[in-house]
């Protein structure tokens, strides 16, 4: 599906949500505070109840609330045990067949550490296992868009040029842009003349659609030399937020903006309030 919009949401369940855990009270709770849309985290395991996964695809449908989700934290695609590896690429399945059963399109992960490996050779590994993946996928007859995220450690592969490499190689491969590990990970990109460089570079590398459907990660961070140390509220931080609403409304950007600082739902609501006033 091509969205048409930036729709505006959460990394998980807002922390207004009464009745916490609560995925399907989660998405009631987005559609009351006048958000868009809900990223459901896997961040430490893949569980989820049939009749939950039902339930929050019936109220993600008649909301009109739109979900995304990401993968385990513990995914290494470069890892040094093949059994890790191959650990690593069912977690990625399993996120892909239970984030299909709740209605998500798109997913997100942490591909894979360098280990101290050459970035080549990671690349390599990477992509070899994302099409291993995406058989695999198909042949369960799931369709969702897997995207590796821009990572916030010197440490993780997942640069931007990495990810339009697999975004180039591996159909159904597309990049989530975390703008707020991009700033941590090169202490650049903070400007709107940055932001528009990099929204031009992804439209003339891998094509105007994705600039249609993004996935976008957003909140304050903290870094050092090594990139990412924590992520924080949007105006606790010196990442230039409002220069890089300002870009996506000039490129017409649509998809998914979710916020994943501390304070969810206050920020999310805060990048959309702006957005809509530009």
């Amino acid at each position: 599906m091509t969205l048409s919009k930036l729709l505006f949401g959460t990394a998980g369940i807002p922390n207004s949500t009464i009745k916490k855990g609560n995925p399907i009270e989660g998405v009631k709770r987005i559609h009351q505070l006048g958000l868009d849309c809900m990223q459901l985290e896997f961040s430490h395991g893949v569980r989820m109840k049939e009749e939950t996964s039902s339930g929050l695809r019936r109220a993600s449908y008649q909301l009109g609330i739109p979900l995304t989700s990401h993968g385990p934290y513990y995914i290494n695609l470069n890892a040094r045990e093949q059994d890790k590896i191959d650990s690593s690429v069912e977690r990625i399945i399993q996120t892909a067949k239970v984030s299909d059963m709740c209605g998500a399109e798109s997913m997100t992960f942490h591909a894979a550490f360098y280990m101290k490996d050459s970035p080549y050779d990671v690349f390599d590994l990477v992509e070899k296992s994302l099409n291993v993946i995406e058989e695999r996928l198909a042949r369960l007859d799931i369709d969702i868009e897997l995207r590796p995220e821009l990572t916030g450690k010197t440490s993780q592969f997942g640069s931007l040029d990495e990810l339009l490499g697999l975004a180039k190689s591996v159909p159904s491969c597309w990049p989530c842009l975390d703008f707020s590990h991009l700033y941590a990970r090169t202490n650049e990109c903070n400007s709107y003349s940055e932001f528009m460089e990099i929204l031009n570079r992804i439209e003339a590398e891998i094509g105007h659609s994705a600039l249609e459907k993004m996935h976008i990660h957003l909140s304050g961070v903290s870094s050092n030399s090594k990139g990412d140390l924590k992520h924080m509220n949007l105006d606790e931080s010196n990442f230039n937020w409002r220069d890089l609403m300002r870009a996506f409304k000039d490129k017409d950007c649509g998809g998914h903006v979710i916020s994943a600082g501390p304070n969810l739902e206050i920020d999310a609501l805060k990048m959309k309030n702006y957005y809509h006033s530009l």
